[in-house]
């Protein structure tokens, strides 16, 4: 099969792709929304840039990963490159480059952000492929379970008078029960931190079921505004899918001769 042929038989979907040489070293390893749309783009090789007119050239075998979603075919990219080190890839090698989620082992644990390389971490999340992304997590975290984000130099500035989001009602203002050091509270406060973990390991199903039942009895309470309150949370937790989790993939491989 030519390699115009094997291009042209590459599925509209999104995912990722590997290009081998004749004694199987991986050459490169791409992303891409739609496999065909972006395999097509192989074909012309004067329009490649100079290092991947070089590698086309060497090209051989291809083999292609199809995922859900173009954000898990950016994730996977980004592993495989930095595990399996293509001879053509000159980017995504910095393991700074994507952030991730973590949960502290406070007294009081907090949500952060931060680009470090992780192994083998517990209570920690991502990467995340878009920052944006990151930041609409924790924005959803908060709004349902409540647990701080402050760094602890803030957390504890603020000993007596809780900050802008507990007013806003996305903290529960752990910094206030510290020093109160009121059991009840600080039993709550841990009961939000086991639900915030629920949340980022996509263990939705429940507590969508339990803020529906709440919703409902708001709305029949004539309670419209804490109805509409929960129904907002609902649909966020709805739309968020499980981080960190990569979709089952269908695998091809096709070997290119001529």
């Amino acid at each position: 099969m030519t390699f115009v042929k094997m291009i042209l038989s590459a599925p509209s979907s999104p995912g990722i792709y590997k290009m081998y040489d004749s004694a199987g070293e991986l050459l490169y390893v791409g992303k891409a929304r739609n496999l065909s749309k972006r395999l097509k783009q192989y074909i012309d090789i004067e329009k490649l840039e100079y290092h991947k007119i070089i590698m086309r050239r060497k090209v051989s075998k291809v083999v292609w990963q199809t995922t859900n979603t173009e954000s898990d075919a950016l994730v996977l990219e980004q592993d495989l490159i930095k595990t399996l080190h293509p001879k053509y890839n000159i980017i995504l090698k910095d393991d700074k480059m994507y952030p991730y989620l973590g949960l502290s082992k406070d007294r009081f644990p907090r949500l952060y952000k931060f680009r470090e390389k992780i192994k083998k971490a517990k209570n920690v999340w991502g990467p995340f492929p878009f920052v944006s992304d990151l930041n609409e997590t924790i924005k959803l975290v908060q709004q349902v379970s409540k647990i701080r984000t402050c760094t602890n130099n803030s957390f504890a500035m603020h000993s007596k008078k809780p900050c802008l989001l507990f007013q806003m009602g996305f903290c529960s203002g752990p910094c206030v029960i510290k020093e109160q050091n009121n059991r009840e509270q600080i039993d709550s406060y841990k009961k939000q931190v086991k639900l915030a973990k629920k949340i980022l390991d996509g263990n939705t199903k429940t507590i969508v079921s339990n803020l529906t039942k709440e919703m409902k009895s708001a709305a029949k309470s004539k309670d419209f505004e804490r109805a509409l309150k929960k129904k907002k949370q609902i649909v966020s937790l709805q739309s968020t899918v499980k981080i960190a989790s990569m979709s089952k993939r269908r695998t091809k491989s096709v070997t290119l001769g001529g």
